[in-house]
């Protein structure tokens, strides 16, 4: 199956990517244009997955408004001292009995 790309830049960055990989200019055009797919399906797969993430976040700030009693971020709040100047982020607490 033949392809036929009139373009003078296309063709000039193709030889360019040939030179580079020290290949042929047919090779160097699948190589970009694996490159691009592959690029292409991680980003989309990033962003399925920052979808996903936003769903699980959803549901559970839902339960966490629906739960009776301290809130997770009281309970979580729980668990560690408050930060001093050795420890700024607070360490958690080691339970006692």
């Amino acid at each position: 199956m033949a392809m036929n790309i009139r373009s003078a830049e296309a063709h000039q960055l193709a030889k360019q990517l040939a030179a580079l990989e020290h290949t042929t200019v047919t090779d160097a055009v699948i190589l970009a244009l694996r490159e691009a797919v592959e690029r292409r399906q991680r980003e989309d797969d990033r962003s399925a997955k920052a979808e996903a993430m936003k769903d699980i976040a959803g549901r559970f700030a839902r339960i966490d408004r629906a739960r009776q009693g301290p809130s997770l971020w009281e309970i979580a709040a729980d668990l560690y001292d408050e930060p001093g100047p050795h420890c700024p982020g607070g360490v958690p607490r080691l339970r006692q009995g």
